[in-house]
């Protein structure tokens, strides 16, 4: 599954009305574009203007800012590193230091004061090659995103199941007659889920757990079928040949998601590096976004 998390990497698992914004960049080249791929996304971190305004100000640590929504792992203090779950993608480590802001911004928070297990924001940019937190938002009773796949959905005890590739364990949610569902920007009713279909959904984690049953989603967005072809655009953060993936942070919502590039020959692999700008050509095959064609795109002077 796509979704790196929203880096949702995203491979894949990511309905908010508001993300329909996202849709500008990465188009279902077969019809109607879902809006933004896995993990794609709705804010669910609401910045206060001083805090971007404090983020503006921070000296070195310019250039495009991506978003990484997920759980708190683990938190290195001794390497700097925080190892992150996004939803519906693979663990991510994001290096931090003193220049790393923590919000809200009270006397109580701290970054290693953080529990695991949180919901977390991390704005992110590439700092000497590294993935780089430039600011750390907690907050578990506001709404985050789940990319995922549909495992089953049970309308008599009106509970969605989804399989997050990640995770050992199916998150299982509760929907209601207000819940939201859209399917390529059109109206849809719960009943047009499907297992296997790959859905982004927005939540707010009951008593800040994300893996609880009681949880309610809001809305559900049907992001993929078998089958459907997509466009993603941004920026390479990682590459990594072992696992066959790489991160990119999409221009339209600078959610890092997570691409397969197994089946890439060598004339597209040679183009993705990091800090790259490229515009990707991919596939969904019912389990993940495998990248067809890689162009790269000229940046503006």
């Amino acid at each position: 599954m796509a979704g790196y998390a929203q880096a949702q990497l995203a491979a894949p698992v990511t309905s908010p009305a508001q993300s329909s914004s996202a849709s500008n960049t990465e188009s279902n080249d077969s019809g109607p574009q879902p809006t933004a791929a896995l993990a794609d996304h709705l804010s669910s971190v609401v910045t206060s203007s001083a805090a971007t305004s404090a983020l503006t100000a921070e000296p070195g640590l310019g250039g495009k800012v991506g978003l990484v929504r997920g759980v708190l792992k683990r938190l290195d203090p001794v390497h700097d590193q925080l190892l992150i779950h996004p939803f519906g993608g693979r663990d991510i480590r994001i290096a931090f230091d003193a220049r790393t802001q923590v919000f809200p911004a009270d006397a109580a928070t701290r970054l290693v004061s953080i529990p695991a297990g949180s919901v977390v924001s991390v704005d992110t940019v590439i700092d000497h090659g590294k993935l780089f937190a430039r600011a750390v938002r907690t907050g578990s009773s506001e709404a985050v995103e789940l990319n995922g796949q549909v495992v089953r959905y049970d309308a008599a005890k009106s509970q969605l199941t989804l399989r997050d590739p990640m995770s050992p364990q199916n998150v299982s949610l509760h929907v209601t007659p207000s819940t939201m569902v859209v399917n390529q920007g059109q109206p849809a009713s719960l009943q047009d889920l499907s297992p296997g279909m790959l859905v982004r959904v927005q939540f707010s984690p009951a008593h800040g757990v994300v893996n609880k049953s009681d949880n309610v989603a809001s809305n559900v967005e049907i992001l993929a079928t078998r089958g459907n072809s997509f466009t993603f655009q941004g920026q390479v953060v990682a590459v990594d040949l072992r696992t066959g993936t790489v991160a990119l942070s999409g221009d339209s919502d600078q959610v890092v998601r997570e691409l397969a590039i197994g089946s890439l020959d060598a004339a597209g692999l040679s183009l993705l590096r990091e800090g790259t700008d490229v515009n990707i050509q991919a596939e969904f095959d019912g389990d993940r976004y495998n990248v067809r064609n890689v162009a790269l795109v000229p940046r503006n002077p």
